[in-house]
């Protein structure tokens, strides 16, 4: 399970880590409560988590813990080679064994599993994808055995992260800590006589799954009831919900009106209940979920609705749906997926409004939200009451958007993006299409299949083209120019696109050229 970035749900069917597989696909791993303490408390919740998240001064940096962590990666590692002996020399023994790694608790997996490879001359494939952030290099180098991080991640063929921002910084650890030869452009690796690929995978949601349940859930409220402002969290000091219920006192301190007409309902997921840090951050939530409420309830009335616990995913769709507001303001986030679950079950005709941090990594893929520091008080407030009085028309184009990118961008699409990566280390089929080279072989009925990917691996797309020669064939006269239809359909498809800017250049006279796209 990613633990930065889905809710738990109430239903353990759905959480089954071996759900859908059948026993003799599955091969466990057997550790010691001790041995699992010091390495899941210890190492990769006390240190990685918090240092992953630009929180320095929140780990511990223990040479016990990091010494389980590495036993235990070793341990996964050796697991992992039957797996592989069993599929090389099975029937499937032509094919060349694919490992997938996940997460920040299996960072040393991939030199044990290699190491063994080499020595038995067996082929393997090995990809890793972090669904946390990866630090910069000032933050990384604070952890004492940071280059035996970089040198297990480096040990696969592709390393993936959410967003660029998190590639670039991997980048930059490479080169500083590990003296690797990097290519930022092509977001290549130079390690030990290998090239390592970089690539910004975002990952994506189940998206007709939540629509379908948002479409067949009851209603969680009565119509009448006051507008809801929803928040769904883990409870974790990453999410901000502290500031973000200051924030919301904030808002009714400034915005009076919306006194009995609005109501924060907070679902906090109970996370890490054994750890003190956490303890001490539900005593605090307690407090000041109270002390709002005392502040500004009314008889028939209080300002936040509290949940401690787990929703069941039906519930969960109907919260999502039937809320005014999404928000989402953590102050720092690998991606959050909570973002894209309110989305997928927002309805079109009347949806809401989402508010997202740009702490998350979502926060550089979905434009259309509005986006809020999560430390400034002031400007959450001033959000929130922007978002509640917001149009129909705006809200619907904002949606709209955003339900168009997130359903396209699912998580099959995930998986399916980086399987196809995978592909393209061996079979060097993979190439990155320019926006000119797009355009050049782009047909009406071709969109889809060129532009449409290019669209889909970028938070932001910018087309520069030039218009005589480019866009319209060279002419005899320059008046006698024109855009092809073909080539005019292709540009209102892209003019349709939120996160694309279209720059036309031209020596021309900007109304004459303006006359001339016409789009």
């Amino acid at each position: 399970m990613n633990e930065g970035e889905q809710i738990p749900q109430s239903d353990p069917q759905d959480n089954s880590p071996t759900a859908g597989l059948l026993s003799n696909q599955v091969i466990p791993v057997r550790l010691t409560e001790e041995d699992f303490q010091l390495y899941y408390n210890g190492c990769c919740n006390a240190t990685f988590w918090p240092l992953f998240h630009s929180m320095p001064d929140r780990a511990v940096f223990d040479v016990k813990t990091w010494r389980a962590y590495t036993e235990v990666n070793r341990e996964f590692g050796l697991r992992t080679l039957e797996a592989v002996k069993r599929v090389a020399h099975g029937e499937a023994s032509s094919s060349t064994p694919l490992i997938w790694l996940h997460d920040y608790h299996l960072m040393l997996v991939a030199n044990t599993i290699r190491d063994a490879c080499v020595e038995e001359e067996l082929n393997i494939r090995m990809g890793f994808f972090l669904h946390i952030p990866f630090p910069s290099w000032d933050i990384m180098r604070i952890f004492p055995w940071g280059d035996e991080i970089l040198q297990g991640m480096l040990g696969c063929d592709l390393v993936a992260f959410h967003i660029e921002d998190y590639c670039l910084n991997f980048l930059e650890c490479c080169s500083r800590s590990l003296g690797c030869r990097v290519d930022r452009d092509r977001m290549l690796v130079e390690h030990c006589g290998r090239t390592v690929q970089v690539k910004a995978l975002p990952i994506g949601i189940p998206y007709d799954r939540f629509a379908s349940l948002a479409r067949t859930s009851p209603r969680a409220w009565p119509m009448e009831s006051p507008r809801v402002i929803l928040g769904v969290d883990r409870l974790d000091y990453t999410k901000g919900l502290v500031s973000r219920l200051k924030s919301f006192r904030r808002f009714l301190e400034k915005f009076p009106k919306w006194i009995e007409r609005v109501v924060l309902l907070q679902v906090a997921v109970p996370s890490r209940t054994q750890v003190q840090e956490y303890h001490d951050l539900k005593e605090e939530l307690d407090k000041l979920v109270g002390c709002i409420n005392g502040q500004f309830s009314t008889p028939s009335w209080s300002p936040i609705r509290y949940i401690y616990g787990t929703v069941a995913q039906e519930q969960l769709a109907a919260f999502y749906r039937d809320a005014s507001v999404g928000l989402i303001t953590p102050l720092r986030d690998g991606m959050n997926l909570v973002a894209k679950e309110f989305v997928a079950c927002q309805e079109e005709s009347d949806p809401g409004v989402l508010i997202l941090s740009p702490f998350a990594g979502a926060g550089g893929l979905m434009q259309e939200a509005l986006q809020v520091n999560p430390y400034e008080t002031e400007n959450v407030a001033d959000t929130l009451n922007w978002a509640l009085e917001m149009p129909l028309d705006q809200r619907q184009m904002r949606m709209f958007q955003l339900k168009t990118r997130e359903k396209r961008m699912d998580v099959d699409s995930w998986v399916q993006g980086f399987l196809g990566a995978m592909g393209a280390i061996y079979t060097n089929q993979e190439r990155s299409l320019t926006s000119e080279q797009a355009i050049s072989k782009i047909g009406e009925g071709e969109f889809d299949r060129n532009l449409g990917p290019l669209i889909d691996r970028c938070a932001r797309l910018g087309v520069i083209l030039d218009f005589d020669g480019t866009l319209s064939p060279l002419a005899m006269k320059p008046e006698l120019a024109i855009i092809p239809p073909d080539t005019k359909r292709v540009l209102e498809r892209l003019s349709h696109y939120s996160d694309c800017k279209i720059t036309v250049i031209s020596g021309r006279n900007i109304c004459d050229l303006q006359r001339k796209v016409g789009v």
